[in-house]
């Protein structure tokens, strides 16, 4: 018993050595290698519980054109939205669920919200409430318009900003 309780020490403390020179090799490795060059934001997925309901807010109070539906799979509809440079995937998968009414999207793990900027967000803020859409807060600066924050109808956090780059 003593001989296998030796043999597990010094097996468990071979494996972290080793597990310790391997990471010290890849982060030596890691931190003399650039980082992914050249990307440029092409789309992200959003999972709906109603895809009808979310695709007709995003055309309506953003403007994104129905590029196309796919419905061939039986656990899944992937409907893609488009503006000129940026995509959404309205998903609604079999099964999925929301998280509960009323919980904050900050507890959520996962992506938070998706940004989008513009040049006037006055213009931007007259329009979005041209569209009857109640904005969930207005960020602003010496009294100018910088953020709008807006919750799409299944309480997706959309927000629209100066462009600070």
């Amino acid at each position: 018993m003593k001989r296998m309780i030796g043999f597990l020490a010094i097996a468990v403390f071979g494996g972290v050595m080793f597990a310790g020179a391997a990471f010290s090799q890849q982060s030596a490795t890691a931190a003399d290698s650039p980082p992914v060059s050249g990307l440029v934001p092409d789309h992200a997925t959003l999972s709906v519980e109603n895809l009808d309901l979310e695709q007709q807010w995003y055309t309506r109070v953003l403007g994104f054109k129905i590029l196309r539906k796919m419905d061939t799979n039986p656990y899944m509809i992937n409907e893609q939205l488009a503006i000129p440079g940026y995509r959404i995937d309205l998903i609604k998968v079999k099964g999925s669920v929301r998280p509960p009414a009323g919980s904050t999207i900050y507890y959520n793990q996962g992506w938070v919200h998706v940004v989008f900027h513009v040049e006037d967000v006055s213009k931007a803020l007259a329009q979005v409430q041209a569209l009857n859409v109640k904005p969930v807060s207005v960020g602003k600066e010496k009294d100018v318009p910088i953020q709008i924050l807006l919750h799409d109808p299944e309480g997706n956090e959309v927000e629209i900003r100066r462009n600070v780059q």
